[in-house]
């Protein structure tokens, strides 16, 4: 069947790399898959919601990047610092000692949207952005607010 999407599981690693291929040789413009763990909760359900991740480039603070953090160990943050060509990431739902850094050249990729309970959200649109916002502004309650989260 034409445009039937392909599903196959692979490890982290593979998945990276062959992501790695279709914007290198391929030259695709976005490549989209189902979201696994919780480290973005709650913008983010594993196994529901899936991130529509563009080819890389230089992301701005916000943006939520793949990145390779440690060899063979990969995470899709929200850079939170830019600093001297490093750059600092962190999970919406980790908490505030939980960070990972990274140099441009491990970008896997950045996303350029979601879909999240079936609706497609762009990180250019003014919902993800207002989102976003007051996500970071929430950061010193955000230990509160993930409790009460994950007991809804």
């Amino acid at each position: 069947m034409i445009g039937t999407p392909v599903q196959k599981r692979v490890n982290n690693h593979q998945f990276m790399q062959e992501i790695r291929r279709l914007f290198n040789q391929e030259g695709k413009k976005s490549v989209t898959f189902i979201v696994r763990g919780f480290s973005m909760h709650p913008f983010l359900e594993h196994g529901r919601d899936k991130v529509i991740l563009a080819p890389p480039r230089t992301p701005k603070i916000g943006d939520v990047v793949l990145a390779e953090i440690a060899e063979r160990r990969y995470a899709l943050h929200r850079v939170i610092a830019i600093k001297d060509g490093i750059y600092t990431m962190q999970g919406d739902g980790n908490p505030k000692r939980m960070k990972e850094r990274f140099t441009e050249e491990k970008i896997v990729g950045v996303a350029d949207g979601f879909i999240r309970k079936g609706r497609r959200v762009m990180t250019d649109g003014r919902k993800w952005r207002i989102y976003s916002s007051v996500w970071q502004i929430l950061k010193p309650f955000r230990r509160i607010l993930l409790a009460i989260f994950r007991r809804m």
